[in-house]
Order: structure tokens, then sequence, then C-alpha cells
């Protein structure tokens, strides 16, 4: 194998891990598709800047200029003086396909009004396939459709070209954005400032020495224009006294200011959301100071395993097999045995079930002669029937209790395309409540909706689209907002969806290809689970935190315990027809 096919081997499954199937893109038939970069650049030095091949063509030059656009020094290289000044380099990328081209304008019909254009100008067409962009915020926002762009190229005095009128928009390659910007995750709070939230987002990736500082920027800023009404951030109002950088001996200081006499329980909350947000970016120990003195008296130096476990009622206790709905009844994993109680021993014909995170509560859609009907209570005991009429309902979800001492007092469901919380009044009832979901209006029908375990986001299976949609609270109040459909070219047909981890999730679809899936929250990353061993299509899915990957073909219901690991039937699934669940 020669040198040159093996990168275009390697590249070729890097882009097909990530945009899983590409083919579905809509690329222009007369163009030109160049998909991997040439081998002088994949050589070139890290971060090293150089002038263009003095022998690029007009065409060769736009693709080259659109492949060093993560890196607004280099692309500049590639504009005439004129354009330079004018061009915004560090502007928020639009993200596409790694498959574009550059094709000649189409030439005017032959008459005496038309002029002959210029020996030293040409005229590009430059056709790319969005698949989204990076907001203000460092968020990434999925699109779809196909752009067209004319770009003006000039040749110079010493027989060079540059581009005189570039895009006027940054356009990057998924593969160069991968390698221009680095994911990090930044944490804020849940409304009740008891449980972390992860909130996905991009900076630059070189230099690396300033990645720290780079996150620390992101995290002061706030939160996504996405996550803004869900989350809370103790670090509102705050800034930074100094840079983020190493000490003499090593570890990176972080120093605040504006914190005055901030509570300790606030600085706790603090000290989290900064030790979380850097894990992935440095190694080094981390001094968090305010205004230079230790941000939590008596403690100077943090690591990770420093912090309480701020999203620990977000994880199932490992106690919790999960559960599986057959035949009426509820039945757990671990043995197979009817679970105690009505929704168990036949009295109730269930439909579908969901367990709270705690584990002593359940929420049952059960079968009556009137239709579907919601029952709550807790655990293998009696459960009182909902006040909610339907002819059709969704598989229920439960939102977090950030509290030991609290039980869990809302579940959500869909009822007839609406979307309800059903929450516990004072006397111990429950009352069904309408959420405002009106932002969600065009994705209607919706066929399963599931509550991140931190109660900040909902996973959305409507029409075969996949949406995701903050959960914002206002006093007694709750609405879905600012609806996104992630993976819109590749994800058509899907079936269910359910949260492996705050920011993951597990999506099942009936496309051949990609029957199951992870999928990062924003997106953009997507990873295919191993075909072998499942008989489609997929009917369920079901995941947690440190949990296999649960689906029900079919056949039966499998398990894997991750990407790229074999399905393998479950000893106590129950079947072809069976649910299965976890807690949430």
């Amino acid at each position: 194998m020669s040198r040159h096919t093996g990168v275009v081997r390697a590249l070729v499954l890097l882009v097909a891990s990530v945009l899983l199937v590409s083919g579905c893109a809509n690329i222009p038939e007369e163009s030109t598709p160049h998909a991997v970069r040439d081998e002088k650049r994949q050589t070139q030095g890290a971060g090293a800047i150089a002038e263009p091949d003095p022998n690029l063509d007009p065409f060769d030059l736009v693709r080259e200029f659109i492949h060093k656009s993560g890196n607004p020094e280099a692309a500049a290289m590639y504009l005439t003086e004129e354009a330079k000044r004018d061009w915004d380099g560090e502007a928020a990328p639009t993200v596409i396909l790694d498959t574009f081209a550059t094709v000649p304008v189409r030439e005017p019909l032959p008459g005496p009004d038309v002029e002959d254009p210029a020996d030293d100008i040409e005229t590009v067409v430059l056709q790319v396939s969005p698949i989204g962009r990076l907001g203000s915020d460092h968020a990434f926002v999925g699109a779809i459709g196909g752009d067209e762009y004319h770009v003006e190229v000039r040749q110079q005095a010493n027989g060079t070209w540059r581009i005189a009128v570039p895009p006027g928009i940054v356009l990057v390659p998924i593969t160069d954005f991968k390698a221009s910007y680095r994911a990090v995750t930044v944490y804020y709070f849940d409304p009740d400032l008891r449980v972390t939230v992860p909130d996905l987002r991009y900076v630059s990736a070189e230099p690396v020495s300033g990645l720290p500082a780079r996150v620390v920027t992101v995290l002061l800023s706030g939160p996504s224009d996405f996550m803004r009404r869900s989350v809370r951030s103790p670090l509102e109002g705050v800034g930074l006294r100094t840079n983020v950088v190493p000490d003499q001996d090593g570890t990176l200081v972080v120093d605040l200011k504006s914190l005055g006499d901030t509570a300790l329980e606030q600085r706790e909350q603090i000290a989290a959301q900064i030790v979380l947000s850097l894990q992935t970016v440095t190694s080094s120990k981390l001094r968090l100071l305010a205004d230079g003195q230790d941000l939590i008296p008596g403690r100077r130096d943090w690591r990770n395993g420093d912090l309480k476990a701020f999203d620990a009622p977000t994880k199932p206790d490992s106690d919790q097999p999960g559960l599986v709905v057959a035949n009426g009844r509820i039945r757990s994993l671990r043995d197979g045995v009817a679970v105690e109680g009505p929704t168990g021993n036949g009295t109730y014909d269930v439909v579908s079930a969901a367990q709270s995170i705690d584990g002593e509560h359940l929420a049952a859609v059960v079968r009556t002669a009137e239709g579907p009907r919601l029952r709550v209570g807790e655990f293998g005991g009696q459960m009182q029937e909902v006040n909610l009429e339907a002819r059709a309902m969704t598989r229920p979800t439960w939102l977090v209790t950030t509290s030991e001492e609290v039980e869990p007092t809302e579940v959500w469901t869909v009822a007839d395309g609406d979307v309800v919380r059903v929450v516990r009044t004072g006397d111990g009832a429950w009352k069904a409540l309408q959420v405002n979901s009106s932002e969600l209006t065009d994705f209607a029908p919706i066929t399963d909706l599931r509550l991140s375990r931190d109660g900040t986001r909902a996973a959305i299976v409507a029409r075969g689209r996949l949406v995701m949609a903050s959960v914002v609270r206002d006093q007694e109040s709750a609405s879905l907002r600012y609806p996104r459909q992630l993976q819109p070219a590749n994800i058509q047909q899907a079936v269910g969806v359910d949260w492996y981890s705050q920011d993951t999730l597990a999506v099942a679809t009936r496309q051949a290809q990609t029957p199951v899936l992870s999928l990062s929250v924003d997106g953009l990353n997507a990873q295919d689970y191993d075909r072998n061993n499942l008989q489609l299509p997929i009917k369920a899915i079901a995941a947690a935190p440190d949990r296999n990957v649960l689906v029900t073909d079919s056949a039966a219901v499998s398990s894997a315990s991750g990407v790229g690991q074999l399905w393998r039937q479950h000893p106590h699934g129950r079947g072809a027809n069976a649910i299965p669940f976890y807690p949430g």
C-alpha cells in the first residue's frame, strides 16, 4: 500500500465515523468532489504558516483556502492584500462536508452586450453542503442544505493567483474543523443549584498551552444560547483577576475577582464548575483563588477527585439492573421475575413504564377499555390514576429529584400530541399540567420524549426526526424551547432515543445501515453501533450511565456494552414485543 493510499483510507474512515452516511448529502452532479487534501498539507508541520504553492490554479487555490480556513492566519495568505483587510477570518465558521467542489462559472451565451472577461480574473463557483455552524457562543448548531458561492480570483503581477472576493462567511470542512477546534465541556447547574449540567462548546485547538485559558473564558461567558434559560451559573458576574497560567511549580492558577462575600456553598459550586470544565484540557493541579486568596479557605490546590459528586442524582444506583414491560407486566432484568404489586401481578395491563432515578417510584401507561391511562405510585405499591384522557400516550419519563430528602414529584408524557407533566400536589395526589411546546409544532407528532437525567433538556422523536429541546421553567410553568433537529441529513427514521449520559444519546432507527448509534448532545459527533447479531428493525431502546445499551429488535431484547461491541440477546429480555427501560 502506498503512503498516499494510506492517507486517503485514514481520512475516509474518519469522515465515515463522523458523518454516518455522507452519501446522503446534496452534491451537485456537475461538481468535482475533493474529500482528501493534498499530501503536502498532510505532512506540513503543525502550526506552520507558508505561502500558497505558486503553481496553484484558481480552482485548487480556492480548495486550499477552504481547507486552511480553520486557521485564519494561514487562510489569509490566499487573499489579495485588499481582501485581507475586509475578510473576517475570526468569525464563527460554518462547518461543511469534506466533499465540496470548485467548478468554472457557467459561461453566458454570446451576445452583443456580453463583455469578454479579463484574462487576469477568474470566477470560481464553490459548491458546499453545510452540516452546521459554530455560534458566537462557541456551540454547534446543525443545519442541512446546499450552498453556492462565486469566488473571484485575480492573477498577481508575479503570476500567482490570489482570492479577491472570498465567500462572505468562513467555511471549514468537518475534518479541518476537528483539527482546528477542540470540543470541550463546560459545566453549569440545574435551576435548583444541586446538579452539574454539561454544556458542549468548541474552542481553538492551538496553541495547546492556551487551552485552559480559552476554556475558562468560555465558562465565564455563561451558558450557550440553547442552555441559557435552562441552567444557572454561580459564576455569573465573576471575572478573572489574572491570566490563567501555570505557576512556577506547574500548578495552573485561576484567580477570580468580584466574589466579595460570596457564601461558602456558592464557592464550592464555583470550584466544581472550574475543575470539571478543565478536567479534559489539563492534567495539572489547579490553584483556585479569589482576589489572590484561596477560593475555599484552607484548600488551595484541586483535582477532580477533590469534588463531591454533584452529578450523583443523575446516575441510577448500581443495584438497579433495569426493568422490562412484556405481556402487560413489569419484570426485573436481573432475573426475569415480575415485580411486586399491580404492575407485576397482572392487575394492570401495562403498555409502557418508567422508574424514577432513585428507584422508589413507577409511572405506567396501562391499557383500559376507555383507552390508555397513566398511573403513578410507589414501586411495588398501589398506583393512582391520573386524570388524563387520551387515545395515545408515550412512554413516561421522570424529572430528577435533586435532594435525598425529597421524593420524585414530576413525570412527563405526550398525550395525543400534547406534552404533559404530571406533578404531585400537596395532598399527595397527581395532577396533569400542559407543557408549552408551541415551538415544536413543525415537528409534530411526537412519538418519544425523554427528559435528560438532569432535567434541563428533552430528546424527542417526531416523524422520524431526532430533536433536542431546552426545558425552561418559569415559576410554576414549564416549556420546551429552542428545538434543534440533530443530524437532519442522516437521521430520518428514528424510532426511539434515551440518555446514555448527560451529554450523549443512544438512538434507534429503522435505517438498515445505522440501526443504533451514539450521538453527542449537539448532534455533531456520531458513532454507529455494530449491526451484527441484530434482527432488524429496531423497535425500542434504553440507555443509562454505566449500563449496557438495550434494544428490542424483531426477535428479542439485546444488549451491547458499547460502540463496536457485539450485541447479545438478554437472558431476561422477554421477546420481540418487550420494552426495556432504566431508571429515568
